[in-house]
């Protein structure tokens, strides 16, 4: 079963559904997506109409169309087309490719036919990247929306959609149509299905009984529904008839095709008999057609008119492509049929005659599965194709209805739910099932419930289909996991967490685009030391190292950094960012792990709009890092490590211990290596923790932002005010944060500095007075702290 979200959309709201929530909730419900795909028509392919249609004068089977391709009436913009379809005429929408349209299988460009200019081609479904409708080009209409000369054809939905194929078990019969797959998708995404017109009879129609008569055996099996109508041949809609070609169900006659479409989208089985076809006489009031229904020589339950046989209900329709091939073009008075026959019956029967009945494969699936019960559904669909003038439909109908038994099934919630695996609340199990259309009777014992499942649901027959219903919906992954005795425990410890954490922290740095790099755990002794890193102590070095460049354990992961990064750099990469978790010792062997990261030259590469790519910097780099390891706040620092820059370094401070050096390369071992703008950092990761994300109360109160300026002297660094500010502990304040600094000749020893409060209270909106004096309070403590004062 195929179905496209253009079409869907005529049963659910699906404007705010993405395309992965549709197959997703599919796949979850058991309708499994056998494939995906967004269908899309090229570019600079635009609705066009022709006025002028000539013959090609030197070309028998070519035509010279003059095409509108935008304007408006009296003020068309023309191109002339060379076209060779068979059904190019004037008056007719048809889809322009215009110069420069690219489409699957040619680039469009102006040429000369046979010594006339064509300036665009006139295309057919399939140039265009769809299926097959007709051995011409397309016709636009209506369907796919109000057509605008001039307007891109992907603009339309119908042009620019996605399309599901979806794989249908055997038990689920009631999903070989659109609006069983619609009523399972209304559930699961909890959505309102949009109803569905009823069938109109033309006004001042006869009535079918004027011209009808049905008379059946008693004992029949099957349902059977007949309405009657006059019409002259109808255009099906494009719309439609893109549908039934992706089901590969699109007919060269209109007849089965309105049939074929109303299937697919009911699942009610349809025939038709018309008149001059069926051979069944002038209908009128004195002269019936009267339709037999009877067991025919082999069992099966069969439609006669005059002892002639015209169908098998359940495996063999009256009409196919062969037998329409001589009908007439003319009004045709026309009995629809619809029919419904228990699949097991039918199974049977062809079981017990496979190899004496003639049966329709497309016929018998439907049927074998269990088609629509609801035989007024198909006629509805039908209505909608059928509403037009030339179209009389009589009034009233005859029916045949067989009784279905639906026996109701008694259920207990807690069977159920130890069935499931997992505890059910019977409100949910009622809301599920109702939605499902099956009818519910709550008994007085509140762990029972009497379901009885709509007709349209042959697979249902136990508690054990009603628990996989449940299931569905409730969803499998909802379901938490039970282990065996026999399996083991939980191996969880300390370790594996730690683990855990490190590769999370990896996959972070992955994230803001670090790539991760691996080194030896061993390192060159003389070059650490020259960069002034610790080593290990004499009586504790390795004794048979590997080579003499590899002679001892590292205490730092940022040389095999700095040395990655200049084999990069040799190799032509501008922006080079690493990062490594590993090991590191101290000068007592003591093992620690850490995670360092490097970032040189370029953070984006040259590309528009940035020509010139840009160019990380200090501050850049520490918010990539803390996008990885979360918040921390950075102390000026002076470091003995000579890869550092002694303006450039600082602190990093992380619940009010020192985490690790974040510091920009010294230029002169950045000239060594041959780098440009080096950023460095060195954590250790043992300082931080893993923690479950924690729930914090927050206010449904408007937050405030206010900025204070202050002079300040430029010796006081900034994180003493901070730690002056937060030992305030005003509650309104929840955060601050440096804003902008200013200096100036005037200013002298001093800048002007600008933080940046936001408050906000758990008891009321802040009026002016209360930031006033939060404010007031602030300023304060600077002064009294720190000799600032208000700028």
């Amino acid at each position: 079963m195929k179905f496209t979200r253009s079409i869907l959309k005529h049963f659910l709201p699906l404007e705010n559904v993405s395309s992965e929530v549709i197959y997703k909730t599919l796949n979850k419900i058991g309708l499994e997506v056998e494939s995906f795909q967004k269908i899309c028509a090229p570019k600079k392919v635009v609705v066009g109409k022709i006025l002028e249609c000539q013959k090609h004068p030197d070309a028998t089977k070519l035509n010279v169309c003059q095409v509108a391709v935008s304007g408006s009436e009296g003020n068309y913009e023309m191109r002339q087309i060379v076209c060779g379809a068979p059904n190019a005429r004037v008056g007719i929408f048809v889809a322009v490719a215009l110069e420069g349209a690219i489409l699957p299988q040619v680039t469009i460009k102006k040429a000369v036919l046979r010594g006339v200019e064509s300036c665009g081609m006139l295309c057919s479904t399939t140039e265009l990247g769809f299926p097959a409708i007709n051995d011409g080009i397309v016709e636009l209409d209506g369907s796919i929306g109000v057509l605008e000369i001039g307007k891109e054809l992907l603009e339309y939905p119908h042009f620019n959609d996605e399309v599901y194929e979806v794989s249908i078990t055997p038990n689920r019969g009631d999903c070989m149509s659109l609006i069983g797959i619609a009523r399972d998708l209304s559930v699961a995404l909890n959505l309102e299905r949009k109803p569905l017109e009823s069938l109109k009879s033309t006004e001042n129609a006869p009535g079918i009984g004027r011209v009808l008569q049905i008379t059946a055996e008693k004992g029949h099996d099957s349902s059977l529904l007949y309405c009657a109508m006059e019409t002259e041949p109808i255009v099906i809609p494009l719309c439609v008839s893109l549908f039934l070609a992706y089901n590969d169900s699109l007919a060269k006659h209109w007849l089965l095709n309105t049939l074929n479409f109303s299937t697919l989208v009911s699942g009610v089985i349809l025939n038709a008999y018309p008149q001059t076809f069926c051979q069944l006489g002038k209908a009128s009031g004195e002269n019936k057609v009267v339709l037999n229904i009877q067991v025919d020589e082999l069992g099966f339950e069969s439609v006669y008119h005059n002892g002639k046989k015209l169908s098998v209900i359940g495996i063999k329709s009256c009409l196919n492509e062969e037998s329409l091939r001589d009908l007439g073009e003319g009004r045709e008075f026309i009995i629809l049929e619809a029919s419904y026959i228990p699949p097991k019956v039918i199974a049977q029967k062809v079981l017990e005659t496979k190899s004496k009945s003639k049966v329709d494969p497309k016929v018998f699936q439907r049927t074998a599965r269990g088609s629509n019960p609801n035989l007024q559904m198909g006629f509805d669909v039908l209505g909608k194709l059928l509403c037009c003038e030339d179209v009389i439909l009589y009034s009233d109908s005859q029916e045949l209805i067989a009784t279905q038994n639906c026996n109701p099934i008694t259920i207990s919630i807690p069977l159920i739910a130890k069935t499931i695996g997992t505890g059910l609340d019977r409100t949910k199990v009622v809301q599920i099932l109702q939605a499902l259309e099956f009818k519910i009777e709550i008994p007085v014992d509140e762990n029972l419930l009497v379901v009885t499942p709509p007709p349209f649901r042959h697979d249902i027959s136990s508690y054990q289909d009603v628990a996989e219903e449940v299931i569905r919906f409730i969803g499998i992954d909802e379901i938490p996991s039970q282990p065996l005795v026999l399996i083991q425990g939980n191996q969880n410890n300390a370790e594996s967490n730690f683990y855990r954490f490190k590769r999370q922290l990896a996959k972070k740095a992955i994230g803001v685009n670090f790539n991760e790099s691996v080194h030896f755990v061993f390192q060159d002794k003389q070059k650490l030391q020259r960069y002034g890193f610790e080593v290990l102590k004499d009586e504790l070095e390795l004794l048979n190292p590997i080579t003499n460049e590899l002679n001892t354990l590292r205490s730092t992961l940022l040389l095999g950094l700095l040395e990655a990064a200049r084999l990069n750099k040799n190799n032509g990469f501008n922006g080079i960012s690493l990062m490594e978790v590993g090991e590191v010792y101290d000068s007592n062997r003591n093992q620690s792990t850490k995670i360092a990261f490097l970032q040189s030259g370029l953070v984006a590469q040259e590309r528009y709009p940035n020509a010139k790519g840009i160019k990380g910097d200090y501050f850049a780099f520490a918010n990539r890092i803390s996008r990885v390891i979360g918040e921390f706040s950075l102390q000026e620092t002076q470091s003995k490590v000579g890869i550092f820059h002694p303006g450039q370094c600082a602190k990093m401070i992380y619940n009010n211990q020192e985490l690790g050096i974040l510091s920009a390369l010294h230029p002169q071992i950045a000239e060594e290596f041959g780098l440009e703008d080096t950023y460095l950092c060195e954590v250790d990761l043992e300082k931080l923790s893993s923690k479950n994300p924690q729930v914090e109360m927050y206010s449904k109160f408007q937050k405030i932002t206010r900025d204070l300026s202050v002079v300040v002297n430029k010796s006081i660094p900034y994180y003493r005010l901070k730690e002056t500010i937060s030992s305030l502990n005003i509650p309104v304040i929840v955060g601050f944060y440096p804003l902008d600094i200013y200096k100036d000749d005037n200013l002298k020893e001093s800048i002007s500095l600008t933080i940046r409060f936001e408050l906000q209270s758990h008891q009321k909106t802040l009026e002016e007075k209360d930031i006033g004096s939060v404010m007031d309070q602030v300023l304060e403590a600077l002064a009294q702290n720190h000799k600032v004062v208000l700028r």
